[in-house]
């Protein structure tokens, strides 16, 4: 007859024990060997040569059979062992169904995010494994189920039937959990996804960060991300600036690159486009390979933009540093797309093979652009990206790639570990830390403010450093355009001009004639209206170079322009910025 010690534990297939039994009568059992409970315990994997004539299944070593030599068959001769070898009269369970016991013998917590993607977590060889339940991970695992239980492969048809149930029960019955990529925010500080095979985390809070072995459910995870290293305390994060070519001089450089490293663990808020550009040779490749492997590992360290948009937002959405490399010029479409990814915004696209449902990302993304010329020429662009120039290196400094990867390698957590170490004492100083005037980047510009003093140096440094890159960031915007250097000319020999759309139209395109500029590219405005719309575009950066556009003047029924030189352009600056900043950071709070 039937008894508990003839079955298994389902993990560990250990001897199993009644333990006790609960309010609803359902008997619990305790594996002697784990210590694991299950409402149903398994059967031992053992092959018998015998098969039940009623069911036509293997014999199981529980089941107790009459050999009736006149029929032929054999068959059982109690009800013993129902679960596993039924009788034909009793309806059969169909592989659907099957799939779907032997998942729930693992108990597994079915869930969806944000987007209403359904996930399952699990435990598998004691690690908590989060999986979409439509991926092709969570397909193999469920078909090893009955492989392991039955040895038999699903069907295509029981194992997509499976998948909708599980789908079903996770969407109506499971709770519903936000999935980041790579960092997460928490109450007290936040996340990091080590990404390795045991599912760890580390944690970061003002009072410290640790590795935790079983992190709540946070990330989501994709096929090209590899883990990150090990973190060791007491590192020097002033050590990665020793492997990026940057001149030991260039202080503001050096400065806002390494808080714009060490920002990128830091969830969401938006993050300034890293804009590299240098001659051949310079190392901008380089510069974001480093960073990836500190921060996102990936087999992919550096990507390239595709023209299709739906391929360049699923890129973007399954990478947390997404550095973009050999990019010469970028559609104005294009670059919208990066400024919504690093500033944050809603994207979706219809769902592959149906009509109507839409697949939806939510964002904010660690861009990055290189390339031998400043690949970012609009000013929304310009506005949220930290320009990075490299100069040529060297004959008698330069190294191999092996040798120069065999030495980060080597201290690769340590400077991870001075990163996370910075971080910490950034968090103590962030409430207290509130600059006069924010740029473009207003939470960067604050966590910049935090990590300079986490480095041991002061708010004001990174402010000044910043605001070297802002007013480089603003003459880029003004000297790539066109329209620009002709108004830039044109008032060289005036101090003040004011007329009509139409009439400064026609004076700029014969001031463009004198200088030799063609008319006749995209980028010069071929009517009045789309004049004015570059003017007020190029408004802060040509106030930053000493002139002042003002395009909403009305008298009647005519719209009117004025140019207005100033004297001291040191001084409209610092009006500009201080205007600048202020009018950025209103656009900011409603994007």
């Amino acid at each position: 007859m039937f008894t508990v010690e003839n079955f298994q534990c389902p993990k560990c297939s250990g001897t199993v024990k009644l333990d006790h039994e609960d309010d609803v009568r359902q008997k619990w059992y305790k594996c002697e060997k784990c210590g694991e409970q299950t409402t149903k315990p398994q059967k031992p994997m053992v092959k018998l040569k015998k098969k039940c004539g009623e069911c036509a299944l293997w014999m199981t070593p529980h089941c107790t059979y009459i050999d009736d030599v006149k029929q032929g068959i054999l068959r059982r001769e109690d009800d013993a062992c129902d679960d596993f070898c039924p009788k034909q009269d009793k309806k059969r369970e169909s592989q659907a169904d099957k799939l779907i016991g032997y998942c729930q013998l693992h108990n597994p917590l079915l869930f969806h995010d944000q987007h209403n993607t359904p996930y399952a977590r699990m435990k598998i060889d004691n690690v908590n494994v989060t999986m979409k339940i439509r991926s092709r991970n969570f397909k193999a695992w469920l078909t090893g189920l009955l492989w392991r239980y039955e040895e038999k492969a699903p069907g295509t048809e029981a194992l997509y039937g499976a998948i909708n149930v599980l789908e079903a029960k996770a969407l109506f019955e499971g709770k519903k959990y936000t999935l980041y990529n790579r960092v997460a925010p928490d109450e007290d500080g936040f996340w990091i996804d080590m990404a390795d095979d045991k599912w760890r985390a580390v944690k970061v809070t003002g009072e410290g960060w640790c590795i935790v072995d079983e992190p709540p459910i946070l990330f989501k995870r994709y096929s090209h991300q590899r883990p990150l290293v090990q973190p060791q305390r007491g590192g020097d994060p002033w050590r990665f600036l020793d492997f990026i070519n940057v001149d030991n001089e260039d202080t503001a450089t050096r400065l806002t690159l390494l808080a714009a490293a060490i920002s990128y663990l830091v969830p969401s808020i938006p993050h300034p486009i890293l804009v590299t550009y240098g001659i051949q040779g310079s190392g901008k490749t380089w510069l974001f390979k480093l960073i990836r492997k500190l921060v996102d590992p990936s087999v992919m360290e550096v990507l390239t933009l595709p023209r299709n948009e739906r391929e360049r937002i699923q890129q973007l959405d399954h990478h947390w540093c997404a550095f973009y490399d050999n990019v010469t010029r970028l559609p104005s479409w294009m670059s919208d797309t990066l400024c919504r990814a690093a500033t944050g915004s809603g994207f979706s696209k219809r769902e592959l093979y149906t009509d109507d449902n839409d697949v939806t990302y939510n964002f904010k993304r660690c861009v990055g652009l290189n390339g031998i010329n400043i690949a970012a020429q609009r000013g929304d662009l310009l506005d949220r990206s930290l320009l990075i120039g490299l100069q040529d290196i060297p004959k008698t400094r330069r190294r191999t790639e092996k040798e120069l990867l065999a030495k980060f390698e080597s201290c690769k957590a340590e400077i991870l570990g001075g990163f996370l170490d910075v971080l910490v004492q950034a968090i103590q100083e962030y409430p207290s830390v509130n600059p006069k005037m924010m740029f473009r980047m207003a939470d960067f510009t604050r966590w910049g403010c935090a990590i300079a003093k986490a480095l041991g140096l002061s708010p004001e440094d990174f402010m000044k450093a910043y605001e070297k890159k802002v007013r480089l960031q603003v003459q880029e915007a003004a000297h790539s355009s066109p329209v620009a250097t002709v108004v830039l000319s044109f008032m060289e020999s005036s101090e003040r001009w004011e007329g009509t759309p139409s009439q400064l139209h026609v004076l700029l395109i014969n001031c463009a004639k004198e200088l030799e500029i063609s008319t006749r590219q995209k980028a010069w405005p071929k009517a009045p209206h789309v004049l004015v719309r570059q003017l007020n575009e190029l408004a802060p950066s040509l106030k930053s170079l000493g002139l002042n556009v003002t395009t909403g003047i009305h008298t009647g029924k005519t719209r009117r322009i004025m140019l207005e030189s100033v004297r001291s352009v040191s001084s409209v600056s610092n009006d500009v910025e201080n205007n600048t900043i202020n009018a950025t950071n209103t656009t900011f709070l409603s994007f």
